[in-house]
């Protein structure tokens, strides 16, 4: 019951779509979401799945493990998603299916161009919302794929948070079916129990962590095994983990559930801060200059970054760097899964340059502070 109200939810709230029947299929992750979607979709070993460079592990990793081929594209830097251009150069007689990513909740600037190279060449879209979505926008364009999937991820960074947590939506019956076959185990109660107990451990950990006593229970969470990591050791050497092939439990789907229907006010104030960002930044070149409110997380592109982050974190302040790498984190083995280095120049260079404001749980008057001691500290440099 709790599952059926969830996938309501996530077409009433987040999608904001009810007039179209569309099939909610809910997993234990985004990854495993991604998985099995692949899986239905009868590729064929060696069959080209185009992804963008600047991405994370979660989305290249379940490409490899059912022996299909990443094409990794270049990225445009006003939205951070993929370039027309160099997708269409990407393109081969193998190519099947394009992941679009919404980076940070932008809608991809170019969109419309790049599903016209879709339509034309009879290839399969995924669209990757992990990070949030722009509907509003997106529901002005009318155009229409036979073979159009998004894909939803819960996790704990994500716009939309159930600690764990991932769904494909589709208006493919067919599809839809197939992955509701899947016969996939439940977590264990005792690994949902750690899932509850994420929350509150991080809502501690930050509440005191600058007095050093969140940092004292961070260590200790981590020695008594309280906190599951967001990627785990086999996904860090570039091997798919199937840990996350699992059910999504009710427990988390209650979560969730309390979540969606507060959708519209936490949106609302990731603009408001999003918004104060945009008016009150002096010295920070912006990374673009059309950025869309209600961001998961602000980016900025500026030089010296690495040495900025380290003189911001001395003042107590730890910003993100989603993504540091083509593919994130930072130390991936890029080889295992047929990345280049040079073969997608701009990815890269906004690899060197990316920093990320946080959106969420932050009030106007620290989003203030931190513009302050960021513009100092960028002076400084």
């Amino acid at each position: 019951e709790e599952l059926e109200k969830v996938k309501k939810e996530i077409l009433k709230n987040y999608l904001n779509v009810t007039r179209y029947k569309l099939h909610v299929i809910l997993f234990f992750s985004g990854r495993c979401a991604l998985y099995h979607l692949l899986k239905s979709l009868n590729l064929k070993e060696g069959d080209e799945v185009l992804v963008q460079a600047f991405t994370c592990e979660a989305v290249v990793l379940p490409i490899i493990a059912l022996n299909l081929k990443p094409v990794f594209v270049d990225v445009e830097k006003q939205s951070f998603s993929i370039n027309p251009i160099d997708l269409k150069k990407k393109l081969s007689k193998k190519s099947k299916v394009v992941i679009l990513q919404h980076t940070f909740g932008i809608l991809p600037r170019q969109r419309e161009k790049l599903l016209s190279i879709i339509r034309k060449y009879n290839l399969m879209l995924i669209e990757d919302i992990a990070h949030g979505i722009n509907i509003s926008n997106i529901k002005k364009q009318k155009a229409k794929l036979k073979n159009h999937f998004f894909l939803l991820s819960f996790g704990r960074s994500k716009s939309l948070s159930s600690v764990f947590g991932g769904a494909v939506v589709t208006q493919n019956k067919t599809i839809a079916k197939k992955l509701e076959s899947f016969s996939l185990p439940y977590p264990s109660y005792s690994l949902i129990f750690k899932f509850l107990l994420y929350k509150p451990i991080a809502f501690l950990i930050k509440l005191t962590y600058n007095f050093y006593l969140g940092k004292i229970i961070h260590i200790f969470a981590q020695k008594l095994n309280l906190l599951i990591p967001e990627i785990t050791q086999k996904e860090k050497v570039g091997e798919y983990d199937n840990f996350f092939d699992k059910q999504y439990p009710n427990a988390l789907a209650i979560l969730l559930l309390n979540q969606l229907k507060r959708f519209g006010k936490i949106q609302r104030e990731r603009k408001k801060i999003v918004n104060f960002y945009l008016n009150n930044f002096k010295n920070v070149p912006r990374s673009t200059l059309h950025v869309t409110p209600a961001l998961i997380r602000f980016p900025l592109l500026i030089k010296n970054r690495d040495k900025i982050w380290q003189n911001l974190a001395k003042k107590g302040i730890f910003l993100g760097r989603w993504y540091d790498s083509p593919i994130s984190p930072k130390g991936f083995p890029l080889d295992r899964v047929g990345y280049k280095w040079g073969s997608c120049p701009e990815a890269e260079k906004v690899c060197q340059k990316i920093i990320n404001l946080p959106t969420t749980n932050i009030k106007l008057n620290e989003a203030e502070r931190l513009i302050n001691t960021l513009n100092d500290v960028i002076y400084e440099n």
